[in-house]
């Protein structure tokens, strides 16, 4: 079975279960918006793999090269940068946090 027609599946099998929680009660309409935008993209995910598997091979048989490799070592350096930035940013909040405040009375959200 194709991934495309596996994703397709998965978002009948995500629809009709959703839906069946709604039926029986377990869940109210409140929540059934964001089950129905998980479901949709389910769905659509399946037709978007079709889709690019096409246009794949069409450009196959037109014989265009292929687009350009990239760069991954400094790929990998600004992924590394970012990640190290946000650990020491991370680390910085704890650190000036007081001890008995939390992270939402800190930045003045609660």
């Amino acid at each position: 079975m194709k991934p495309s027609q596996q994703m397709t599946i998965l978002g009948l099998f995500a629809l009709v279960y959703y839906t069946v929680l709604l039926a029986s009660g377990v869940v109210g309409t409140d929540v059934m918006p964001q089950f129905v935008v998980s479901a949709v993209i389910f769905l659509s995910s399946g037709q978007m793999m079709r889709r690019a598997a096409r246009n794949r091979s069409q450009k196959e048989r037109k014989g265009e090269k292929p687009s350009k490799e990239p760069d991954w070592t400094l790929r990998t350096q600004i992924l590394r940068w970012v990640m190290a930035f946000l650990v020491i940013f991370t680390l910085g909040l704890w650190v000036i946090k007081p001890v008995g405040v939390s992270f939402l009375e800190m930045f003045g959200f609660k």
